[in-house]
């Protein structure tokens, strides 16, 4: 039996919260591939807002206007869900509605595709591991 292909999961609550999208921060999932595959993911944008764009979004059942904010936290969030304001929901302050699906799988070959388009590069940037010991 062949194990399924490796895939980022994004989560559409996450675009309804300050905190969403492992607050911004690259996941683990994404550093896991990279390392699996030599490849040097300081090297390249982690393409969040591309891939929320490109997968997320198009697979919600709920007309979701996006917005990217400029923060050290999540990056892209929803400014309305089916007409409605939603930021206040960003901080907790008001409830927030239910998207569905509640996820979409991303393959990590699409992934690294928007990685290496975004930086202009066709092949992954390579890396290079310590020197070996004597």
């Amino acid at each position: 039996m062949t194990e399924p292909a490796p895939a980022l999961t994004l989560f559409s609550a996450d675009l309804l919260s300050k905190w969403g999208f492992n607050d911004g921060c690259e996941p683990d999932d994404w550093l896991d591939y990279c390392d699996a595959n030599g490849i040097d993911h300081a090297a390249l944008d982690f393409p969040l807002a591309a891939l929320v764009r490109a997968h997320l979004a198009p697979a919600l059942d709920q007309a979701v206007m996006l917005i990217d904010v400029e923060t050290s936290h999540n990056p892209i969030r929803a400014e309305q869900v089916d007409g409605v304001d939603v930021t206040q929901a960003w901080a907790d302050r008001a409830p927030a509605p239910v998207l569905t699906p509640e996820a979409v799988d991303v393959p990590m070959d699409d992934v690294l595709r928007l990685a290496l388009a975004s930086a202009g590069l066709a092949t992954p940037p390579r890396y290079t591991p310590p020197l070996a010991a004597p």
